[in-house]
């Protein structure tokens, strides 16, 4: 199986699931294969969602699809990690951002996003372009 059709077939069981396909990445480790996905939703996906999701892809993986030795990994992006992509910023509307743009650095809540412009709850509004650095950090 082609790693793009394996994409599309897990992303489609994310889609179903309510939840966003942050990143997936599949790696050799010599005669077995590591298949990682990080999953969320604006409201926070949970721990269950993430191993419901993860059963329901393996029973099709290894029913249907996958004749290989592999691991699945699903797990959420956390806190933290670096903020770039418009799934991103979609998944991060209501949560408060740490933000760096060219002469600026600043903390705030993300209200919404709407093409390629994040609105910020103090009235800021940002083009996705212009972020250097943003990440998520805790109340």
């Amino acid at each position: 199986m082609e790693t793009s059709d394996l994409f599309e077939d897990i992303d489609e069981f994310v889609d179903k699931a309510g939840l966003m396909l942050v990143d997936f990445t599949m790696k050799n480790i010599g005669r077995s294969h590591i298949i990682r996905l990080l999953v969320d939703k604006p409201e926070r996906v949970t721990i269950k969602e993430c191993a419901e999701l993860s059963r329901s892809i393996k029973d099709h993986l290894d029913g249907n699809m996958l004749q290989l030795n592999y691991r699945l990994e699903v797990s959420s992006p956390g806190i933290g990690r670096l903020l770039s992509t418009e799934v991103d910023w979609e998944r991060s509307v209501g949560r408060k951002l740490s933000v760096q743009i060219e002469d600026e650095d600043f903390i705030d809540w993300l209200e919404g996003y709407s093409e390629g412009c994040l609105k910020f709850r103090e009235g800021r509004i940002v083009t996705a372009d212009d972020i250097v650095r943003a990440v998520e950090v805790l109340d």
